[in-house]
């Protein structure tokens, strides 16, 4: 391992190539935190080298190099006589950096006819005479990743648009630079050849790296995980990839193309964060985390995903591209769950269940969804699992309790399904959750949630959304739904949740309560706040119709209701229980036995088997 201190004039004169290997994250660095600090750098140093008139370097202090960190690179089996190669083991983004700056400032001098125009040339490109018939070989710097590679090729050559490549983050960096240098050397139209020179002595000669080059037998992988894993911003997905590359080498298969089943991860969705406050994850690691989950059925601390991975792998006695095919495979069902609104290949109930699932949150649930869904068990079987494990989360919502459990709820369940033998996935998760009998943990019995909708608050305790959700299912039960073949078109329809006897009544036209109404240990008063959030109370509405509704009498609610927009069979059944007349009146009695004729279709949706 040799270390020594070079220039950009050091790395990048003469014919040579730094490739990036395919374990390494795409181009990532931003104008923030990473370009202004690098552009104000190199001004700071190219205006002491070009000080302003009336100023001179005449006995000036020698102007001391800016140093910008380290590279660690390892000569390539791919080097010749005519081109060595070097694999790039760590500082690729400080590298494609620097490149696209260099290309920048040739670029404004060329256009500007400026003489160091040729000088930078010479930086960026190899020269004719070393390059090959494969182009990718004319640049000093190359990805891995076909996107970026691309974007760096339509960045780097003036001659090629890059239109369509806009919003490639190597393309926005290159056209950053450009615009910031020709700014400067603008600023002063008399001396621009002069700042011209003073920048390119700058960037290449005041400019330093610590080249830290890695013998052939070095085990760069090792290298590359050890840099990455303490502290730095490194994902814990690129050292998956690593490892994973590792191992492949250590079983002697073919390097190339064994990472292909992983290319899905490319795409950038996987890199938006997802979560709140300090657990804000990328989407790809979030995922990881799931996947491992699901393949152990262990709790895995967050901070410590990889370190659980790499003994996973190591000792799950699968060969490694068995590992990689099955991790690329459950990336595109994880992406398929979070993204699609419709599943062609399943059924209209399971749309049903995902859209359900992610109103829920029970984000702690998806590895158990994962095995269940990626199994070749009986899809009648495995609809069955998802409605249960649906009823359970609803029911316990409804009634109340507590989800700081369900981590534990799910990878017990998890285990269970792995050693389920001849049972089916619904047998598995129904005996299971019948089985849980502590508060923390039960399954709601329909008297649990008969009571709690006939007397307990819901509007405030659960989520709009949530609420929402539960009326929408039962809508597409009841009699004369004009939406019980179209659920998810209900779920796309602009609604709110009204409270029908208004929160606010005692400014508006409704009688006060009657003492008989109040409970044990309560006012009359007291009751009707709570009742009022109940889930008799409360209907869907077009949110059009919500301002006008909001207050208002009984009557002018009625009318209201009358000509919804929506023609929901919910507010026909209000106007008229039961097929009967409209009542006269809404008190704390029509809300109970609201409640008590809806929560009949609560149960008929969300039910417990025996």
């Amino acid at each position: 391992m040799d270390v020594e201190l070079r220039t950009p004039h050091d790395l990048f004169n003469g014919p040579v190539r730094f490739v990036v290997p395919p374990y390494q994250r795409r181009y990532v660095w931003s104008q923030e935190a990473q370009w202004e600090p690098l552009w104000a750098d190199v001004l700071n140093l190219a205006e002491q080298l070009a000080p302003s008139r009336g100023r001179s370097r005449k006995n000036a202090k020698p102007i001391a190099p800016h140093f910008l960190g380290s590279i660690v690179v390892q000569p390539s089996a791919e080097s010749t006589d005519r081109l060595p190669v070097f694999a790039i083991v760590d500082g690729q983004q400080r590298l494609f950096t620097l490149q696209l700056l260099l290309d920048a400032v040739q670029q404004a001098c060329e256009q500007r006819e400026l003489g160091v125009a040729g000088e930078l040339q010479r930086l960026v490109l190899n020269p004719a005479e070393h390059r090959t018939s494969n182009t990718n070989h004319d640049f000093k710097v190359w990805p891995t990743d076909e996107e970026d590679q691309e974007a760096f090729r339509h960045a780097m050559r003036n001659e090629l648009s890059i239109k369509g490549y806009e919003a490639e983050r190597i393309v926005e960096a290159h056209a950053w630079f450009a615009d910031q240098v020709g700014k400067w050397l603008d600023g002063r139209p008399k001396v621009t050849n002069r700042r011209a020179g003073a920048l390119h002595v700058a960037l290449t000669a005041h400019l330093q790296l610590a080249k830290i080059e890695l013998g052939k037998d070095d085990n760069e992988q090792v290298i590359f995980e050890t840099l990455n894993s303490r502290g730095t911003p490194l994902g814990t997905f690129e050292l998956a990839k690593n490892f994973l590359l590792q191992k492949a080498k250590d079983e002697e298969f073919e390097e190339r193309g064994i990472l292909i089943p992983l290319d899905e991860f490319k795409l950038k969705w996987w890199e938006r964060e997802i979560g709140s406050g300090r657990t804000r994850r990328p989407h790809v690691e979030a995922f990881l985390h799931h996947w491992l989950t699901m393949e152990t059925a262990k709790d895995i601390p967050l901070v410590q995903t990889f370190r659980f991975f790499r003994q996973y792998v190591s000792t799950s006695h699968k060969p490694i591209t068995m590992v990689i095919r099955e991790l690329g495979s459950s990336g595109k069902k994880y992406k398929e769950l979070l993204t699609a609104d419709k599943f062609p290949e399943e059924s209209p109930e399971f749309s049903d269940f995902v859209r359900r699932w992610k109103t829920l949150q029970a984000d702690v649930f998806t590895p158990v969804i994962l095995y269940i869904w990626q199994s070749n068990a009986n899809n009648a079987q495995v609809l069955r699992a998802y409605q249960i494990l649906e009823s359970y989360l609803v029911r316990r919502l409804i009634v109340g309790l507590d989800t700081r459990g369900y981590g534990s709820t799910s990878r017990r369940l998890l285990s269970l399904l792995k050693g389920r033998g001849r049972k089916g996935f619904d047998t598995v998760v129904r005996d299971y959750f019948q089985s849980l009998e502590s508060p923390r943990e039960r399954w709601p019995t329909s008297s649990d949630v008969q009571y709690a909708l006939a007397n307990e608050k819901l509007f405030g305790r659960a989520s709009v959304s949530r609420i929402r959700m539960i009326f929408e299912a039962v809508e597409s039960t009841l009699p004369e739904s004009p939406w019980a073949d179209n659920k998810q078109g209900l779920s796309k329809r602009k609604l709110s949740i009204e409270h029908i006897m208004p929160q606010h009544w005692q400014t508006e036209n409704w009688a006060p309560p009657s003492a008989k109404v109040a409970g044990k240990g309560e006012t009359a008063e007291q009751a009707r706040t709570r009742l009022i959030h109940s889930f008799g109370n409360l209907t869907l509405v077009n949110h059009l119709d919500n301002n006008k509704l909001s207050n208002a009498t009984w009557t002018s609610k009625c009318e209201i209701y009358a000509e919804d927009r929506e023609k929901l069979a919910l507010n026909m059944d209000l106007l008229h229980p039961g097929r009967g007349k409209t009542p006269l009146g809404w008190d704390e009695d029509k809300i109970r036995e609201r409640s008590e004729r809806l929560a009949k279709h609560v149960l008929k949706v969300w039910p417990r088997p025996a």
